[in-house]
């Protein structure tokens, strides 16, 4: 079960949460690919930490009109009316404070959560997770590193693969037969 306590566990102090991916049109409007599945961050009215291109610097942002598109939302934020307004914004950074993350339901994790913790396939281990890696084609997975180097291997992130995972001990029980 995932507490308040747990779920920060080893969370950075931001979290990515979307990219300015494009000025559209010629209000100001900004298409933001969301890397996050709570669409309500990017509401009208909503407050969000922006930080520009190749800046390490965030700033506190108020989103002024918000709508959905079918390549993600279109936001436009307080302040900025035109497109030349819009344009110091493109491949702006998006970000949460980490202390605003959600519970997640049990079973569910965070990237972050995951990332570090030593994997065993029984009493022997496999390595550490250096990612949990999306794909568009699978399921997810987790990216391990040997303990004594080499490549990286990969391990489905399935009920299947996966018999038990513990954030607080930082420690992943693999089913045999996944370790190749």
């Amino acid at each position: 079960m995932t507490d308040a306590g747990s779920v920060n566990q080893g969370a950075p102090e931001w979290i990515l949460v979307g990219l300015v991916k494009r000025i559209h049109g010629n209000d100001g409007e900004m298409l933001i690919r969301l890397l996050t599945e709570r669409e309500e961050r990017f509401a009208a009215g909503s407050e969000i930490f922006l930080a520009l291109k190749r800046e390490e610097e965030k700033r506190l942002v108020r989103i002024e009109t918000s709508r959905m598109s079918d390549r993600g939302p279109l936001i436009r934020l307080e302040g900025v009316g035109s497109r030349e307004e819009a344009q110091p914004y493109f491949g702006a950074s998006l970000f949460i404070p980490a202390a605003e993350l959600a519970t997640l339901e049990e079973g569910s994790y965070y990237a972050f959560q995951i990332e570090g913790c030593e994997v065993y396939e029984g009493d022997a281990l496999v390595g550490t997770v250096t990612r949990l890696a999306e794909s568009a084609k699978a399921n997810p997975y987790l990216e391990i590193e040997l303990p004594g180097g080499g490549n990286p291997i990969l391990i489905p992130f399935i009920s299947q693969a996966i018999l038990s995972v513990d954030i607080e001990a930082r420690r992943i029980d693999v089913a045999p037969g996944f370790v190749v």
